[in-house]
């Protein structure tokens, strides 16, 4: 047995017979009677529609990405008084510190789609009372998984064998990666042992409070702690560097080449750098 359903337009209607046990198949993106039609027919625009849809994430990701940039990479000039020379010097610095930027405004930039498609499917599923599919949910701990061990995985195997190269601020690295499992085991305790099958709202907000505390310590982490012996900045770490190296010129006598019959002596100029 079936039932039939109506759908109304402005130019006609359709009707469609529907299985008793099933519902008719609605939707707001999909044309009209569009589930009627042939199986390779519809295929085929769903593979069209979703190339459209994905080069459209991805020119919005790109310009929206490109301004993130332009944030972040703002600097500003501060002026500081050289004691010894009595002069003042001039340079740069950047307004935002590199570890908050790359935790916040690149970390929202980069995962703009799937926060966008998870906030859009809350707010469209508000008041129901029967469960929703997750997908924002599993968009989100996909895309995290993907940028843990894919992106890192890629960053390792794509420098060349005899090349090495290090992670600038090891600190903050471990520091993330720790939150990162926490976060991981954090979801797998609210999801199946807290309160399995239901999220609460007590767990909603220490969840959120998780990213203010997490950026907290990465900073602090990059900063030193605010120790005492940590106090100097990078660009004073990199300042003292260069005033810190003596060049010397000196001239030495080497034999490029000797044998038992021929002894042939020339000079070269070395310059020597020492760093104090």
């Amino acid at each position: 047995m079936s039932y039939s359903v109506y759908s109304y337009y402005s130019r006609g209607h359709v009707l469609e017979n529907v299985e008793n046990g099933t519902e008719q198949c609605a939707s707001w993106l999909l044309l009209p009677a569009e589930n009627l039609w042939n199986v390779g027919i519809r295929a085929f625009i769903y593979i069209l529609a979703i190339l459209y849809l994905f080069l459209g994430v991805a020119i919005s990701s790109d310009i929206f990405m490109g301004s993130i940039e332009t944030i972040t990479s703002k600097k500003r000039t501060i002026v500081t008084w050289d004691a010894e020379k009595e002069e003042k010097h001039e340079r740069e610095v950047l307004v935002w510190n590199e570890t908050v930027a790359n935790l916040t405004l690149m970390a929202l930039g980069s995962s703009a789609p799937e926060i966008l498609l998870a906030t859009i499917e809350m707010i469209f599923t508000l008041g129901d009372t029967e469960p929703a599919d997750s997908l924002g949910t599993f968009t989100i701990i996909g895309s995290a998984s993907f940028n843990l061990f894919v992106i890192s995985s890629i960053c390792v195997v794509s420098v060349s064998s005899p090349n090495v190269k290090y992670i600038k601020e090891f600190g903050v690295f471990i520091v993330t990666t720790i939150w990162s499992v926490w976060a991981y085991v954090w979801m797998l305790l609210v999801v199946q042992y807290i309160s399995p099958g239901v999220i609460e709202p007590w767990e909603a907000w220490v969840t959120l409070l998780y990213m203010p505390m997490f950026v907290l310590n990465a900073y602090a982490q990059d900063c030193g702690w605010w120790c005492k012996k940590c106090k100097k900045t990078k660009v004073d770490m990199e300042e003292e560097e260069e005033n810190d190296v003596s060049i010397c010129h000196f001239t030495l006598d080497y034999l490029p080449f000797m044998n038992t019959n021929t002894h042939i002596g020339t000079k070269k100029h070395i310059t020597v750098h020492f760093i104090k």
